[in-house]
């Protein structure tokens, strides 16, 4: 650089003038080259290090969205059912059923009551008539007025199935003309649909002619009401529909089609279809992070690289890898029977520290106990209480043992008669068939229950069947359930659902009023939720209360276990047995990957954090520097441009003083 300068000056001087520009900028470089120059060399070594963290980040994000089937433990706990005849029936897991083998003869399907008008008609706006359409679905009972805006064909149609009364309205061309269907929205022998006129404008409302031709003796039955009927087993087995819950616990069948006299088979195995490949990719995965940590701790680099070696020597790198290898090492308690340890499945840790896999002693674990398996690696608890199910988990539950003890347990709202006494059948006429009721705030239609003479029992399965069917009911997936103690001679109503969002009001009607079934008019009864505590080995307590049967622990005591979630079954109180929560291996290290990399706390992230300030700061610097350069080029360019005036001054001066030496000289001569 000072060569730089003086061939600059030497070359100027020859010109009789500088190379202002180039003199400026290379003595300002000059004098901020070894600040600029320290500069570079940190920005290139804090983005090596942050390339480097960077890099581990997303192998710790690769690496847990590979394994997160590893880490739920509810796929280990999957079903699958097989049916010999899918066209027949199949089958849908609701929920955790046995593994085991039904045999199945479907021998009826069930069938929604159709009725198609007798009477055809021109067009689809074909005036029909005016007055009241009365529907009486399944016990159900709706009036729908038809006016001079609705009264053509298709302006009745719309009307009924604007009404949301459980009958969908079709028009049907039939070629010589236009029929009206209405068809039962829910199947089964007990929601058949009567229609009756009133106000018909013709003046007659049981003739053929007019609004009446739609009442039902003025149409033809198409389709009959029809339950199902399932043989399970040897067991016979009729339903509304032809999706059966309840005959398989956790399973819902799903009939296609009757096959009379033809037994088909209905499988339940548990579902491990994808746990094996999981497994190795755990292992493959966990291999490939140490190749990276290898990679990146060389002492070696690579252009082609810029990851290789970008944190040797780093003692960041080294904890990391010593943190994850101990969370490996380190056993999980609790666990029970042949599966206990990584070993215990085929997976050993190699002399250079890597993972092997034994894929026969994967596979027989898996086949033997597929939820054994998942405790190894997924977060799970288990409790001493076969009643007590765990749920679920957080990032903030604490692992441990906690004593369970229950207060008060859930239940259902329930509504209990008045004893009707010994005695044998009961009449159900038009003075005593009609009731109203609210299930979980759902308030039902006035319902009216099928005339007719039932034993005490049948009586029950039709209160149930006329509330369940409502559609109000139905379509928020309440229902109830009504049985007859032939000990105290009471009914009882009771809802589905459990806890404080559970309820029941018997509301009007003539059958609560009649005293027929010494069920009667009542407020509304709600159920209880399940409220309790869970106490850990050092004694602190942490309360809870649930909804319904669900517990979620929201205590922000230090060492709660936070988060963690578990339903309780049963009637018992006070001491439940334990709790013991624990994660598995695949669990602990999402949240040793989630630590290491938090910007506050993490080994990591905190790094990254800091180096990002520092190139935040050098950039600031660089700014500073290339200020002070501008400002020094300026100076050095005023300094040399004044100089180079002077110059010029002092040969525009010699040059005069020379003309006129020359010219005394000329004189003298």
């Amino acid at each position: 650089m000072a060569n730089d300068i003086g061939v600059s000056i030497l070359n100027s001087m020859g010109a009789n003038t500088f190379d202002v520009s180039t003199i400026s900028k290379t003595l300002a470089e000059a004098d901020v080259s070894a600040r600029r120059s320290i500069i570079e060399n940190n920005e290139t070594k804090y983005n090596s290090k942050l390339t480097g963290y960077d890099t581990l980040g997303m192998a710790f994000d690769g690496f847990m969205s590979q394994i997160s089937t590893l880490m739920d433990i509810s796929n280990f706990q999957q079903k699958t059912v097989v049916s010999s005849d899918p066209s027949v029936l199949d089958a849908t897991v609701t929920g955790s059923p046995n593994n085991g083998s039904y045999q199945i003869e479907v021998q009826s399907l069930a069938t929604s009551h159709t009725l198609a008008s007798q009477a055809e008609f021109a067009s689809t706006n074909s005036v029909v008539g005016e007055g009241t359409l009365t529907f009486n679905v399944g016990g159900a009972v709706s009036n729908i007025t038809i006016d001079a805006t609705n009264n053509t064909l298709s302006g009745i149609q719309q009307a009924v199935n604007d009404a949301g009364i459980g009958v969908n309205a079709t028009v049907v061309n039939v070629g010589t003309g236009y029929k009206l269907m209405f068809s039962s929205a829910q199947s089964g022998a007990g929601n058949t649909i009567d229609v009756s006129i009133t106000g018909d404008t013709d003046g007659n409302n049981a003739d053929a002619a007019g609004l009446s031709r739609l009442a039902t003796a003025n149409m033809d039955e198409t389709v009959a009401a029809q339950d199902a009927t399932v043989v399970v087993n040897g067991l016979t087995i009729t339903n509304s529909g032809n999706t059966i819950d309840g005959v398989i616990e956790g399973v819902s069948l799903n009939l296609k089609s009757s096959d009379i006299g033809s037994t088909k088979t209905l499988e339940i195995q548990n579902d491990t279809a994808d746990l094996s490949q999981a497994v190795q990719d755990f292992v493959d995965l966990y291999n490939a992070l140490d190749e990276i940590f290898t990679n990146l701790g060389s002492s070696e680099t690579d252009e082609e690289d810029e990851t290789m070696g970008s944190l040797s020597g780093d003692s960041a790198l080294r904890e990391v890898k010593y943190r994850i290898r101990e969370a490996m090492i380190e056993s999980i308690p609790g666990l029970t029977g042949s599966v206990q340890s990584l070993a215990d499945i085929g997976i050993r840790s190699e002399l250079d520290g890597t993972l092997s896999l034994d894929t026969g002693m994967l596979n027989s674990a898996i086949a033997n106990n597929p939820e054994a398996v998942g405790k190894l690696f997924a977060a799970s608890a288990t409790a001493t209480d076969n009643q007590v199910t765990y749920m679920g988990s957080t990032d903030q539950t604490i692992e441990g043992s906690y004593a369970l003890n229950i207060n008060t347990v859930a239940s259902q709202a329930q509504v209990a008669g008045a004893s009707i006494g010994a005695g044998g059948d009961i009449t159900i006429d038009g003075t005593n068939n009609v009731l109203k009721v609210a299930v979980d705030g759902n308030q039902t239609l006035d319902l009216q229950l099928t005339q007719g003479t039932y034993t005490r029992d049948d009586l029950a399965k039709e209160i149930s069947r006329v509330i369940n069917n409502d559609s109000t009911v139905a379509g928020a997936g309440s229902k109830v359930a009504v049985e007859y103690d032939d000990a105290t001679q009471t009914y009882t109503m009771t809802s589905n659902k459990y806890g404080s969002a559970s309820s029941l009001e018997l509301m009007s009607g003539s059958f609560l009023t009649s005293g027929v079934s010494g069920l009667g008019v009542t407020a509304q009864t709600t159920g209880t939720d399940v409220q309790g505590y869970l106490e850990n080995e050092d004694g602190t307590i942490y309360t809870f209360v649930g909804q319904g049967q669900d517990v979620t622990i929201n205590s922000i005591l230090d060492g709660s276990p936070r988060g963690l979630e578990f339903k309780v079954d049963g009637t018992a109180t006070g001491a439940r047995g334990t709790i013991e929560f624990n994660r598995g291996y695949a669990d602990r290290l999402g949240m040793l990957f989630d630590n290491m990399m938090d910007e506050e706390t993490g080994i990591i992230g905190n790094r990254m954090s800091n180096f990002q300030d520092r190139l935040d700061d050098i950039e600031e610097e660089k700014a500073k520097v290339d200020e002070r350069y501008e400002a020094l080029e300026l100076k050095y360019r005023i300094q040399f441009g004044s100089l180079q005036t002077l110059l010029s001054e002092m040969e525009s001066t010699r040059q005069s003083l020379a003309a006129m030496l020359t010219n005394n000289n000329n004189n003298d001569n």
